[in-house]
């Protein structure tokens, strides 16, 4: 059975819902110290499952091996980046680092990063498959395009001192979004 479109409509709200949580408590600064570590980590997992299981599931078994090794190599570049992420946020509340080892703390979670970065190029190669390819290229051009309109706007804002200065750590993120948002948006083009 193909998925229809409000299933996946109602599978990227749960994300969507899901992605606004992290935000939702560091901003309300609800929790502090490893209570908030042990919220993110319960919450990364609770995310990761969701969208593994809720794709596999909306797929409804036409997962390849070129996307089975991809999502096998992304959550553990997404788990490397939360165990980075949260030690280097507890390494960074402590106040003790200077010089070179806070630069390296404060880094660190760029690197799982560019791993995802490389896993993305790995699928990109492995797919046998040239359309998914081609929509996986589109959604990430499409993706592209977002955060360069976003990040440009809000950077002319900031400029003028309309709104603060963007985070540049959202980008990715952002860009993550974008993308999988117009995927189904492209296939439902070809359908």
């Amino acid at each position: 059975m193909k998925p229809t479109w409000p299933r996946w409509a109602l599978f990227f709200a749960g994300a969507a819902a899901l992605s606004a949580i992290p935000f939702g408590l560091a901003f309300s600064h609800a929790l502090k110290g490893a209570a908030m570590l042990v919220a993110m980590g319960v919450w990364f997992v609770a995310y990761m499952a969701y969208v593994f299981v809720g794709s596999s599931r909306l797929k409804a078994g036409r997962i390849g091996p070129a996307m089975r090794r991809y999502r096998r190599r992304l959550a553990g570049a997404m788990l490397a980046y939360c165990v980075a992420l949260m030690g280097s946020l507890a390494l960074l509340r402590g106040g003790a680092l200077t010089g070179p080892l806070l630069w390296i703390v404060a880094a660190a979670p760029a690197i799982p990063i560019l791993g995802v970065l490389v896993v993305m190029g790995l699928y990109l190669k492995e797919e046998p498959d040239e359309f998914e390819r081609a929509v996986h290229v589109e959604a990430m051009l499409w993706g592209l395009g977002v955060v360069l309109a976003l990040t440009t706007v809000w950077g002319f804002l900031s400029n003028a001192q309309v709104v603060p200065a963007p985070p540049l750590f959202l980008v990715f993120p952002l860009f993550c979004l974008a993308w999988g948002v117009s995927q189904p948006l492209i296939r439902r083009r070809y359908q």
